[in-house]
């Protein structure tokens, strides 16, 4: 596993945050995301994976290794939990998927559930979470 989560996740919460619909663990994506200001994808030998479906591909990210590992089966069960750090995710990843037409695949579940949004849709809710943070911090 590359890099290392900055929070403990127990059973329980990883149990409960899979239960979440789809459109709670987007919510749930964004607030873990900029906290702790790293999301989690799958690498294999070949690079990141790639969800392929019938509305084009996405990118799946969770927020947390143990969420991502959780995913990892199937046709990614040779997939590791990778960490990308929040800046990068904002100032490379995003826009190359843009570039790409690739969607993201926000915090799916080992059944393949996921709230799939463009990567500028998903950058906008991540800077609104940061300004969020960031003005709650200014706060006495």
């Amino acid at each position: 596993m590359s890099g290392g989560a900055g929070w403990e996740l127990g059973e329980d919460e990883a149990r409960d945050a899979l239960a979440l619909p789809a459109q709670g663990r987007y919510t749930l994506f964004l607030q873990l995301a900029c906290d702790w200001e790293e999301a989690w994808g799958l690498r294999n030998p070949d690079g990141w994976v790639v969800a392929s479906g019938p509305e084009g591909d996405s990118f799946p990210l969770w927020p947390h290794p143990h969420l991502a590992q959780a995913c990892a089966r199937g046709p990614w069960e040779d997939a590791a939990p990778a960490a990308i750090p929040l800046d990068e995710l904002l100032d490379d990843l995003l826009p190359l998927l843009a570039e790409d037409h690739v969607k993201v695949a926000a915090f799916p579940t080992p059944d393949g559930e996921s709230w799939v949004v463009a990567p500028d849709e998903l950058r906008r809710g991540l800077e609104a979470e940061l300004a969020l943070g960031q003005s709650g911090e200014e706060s006495p």
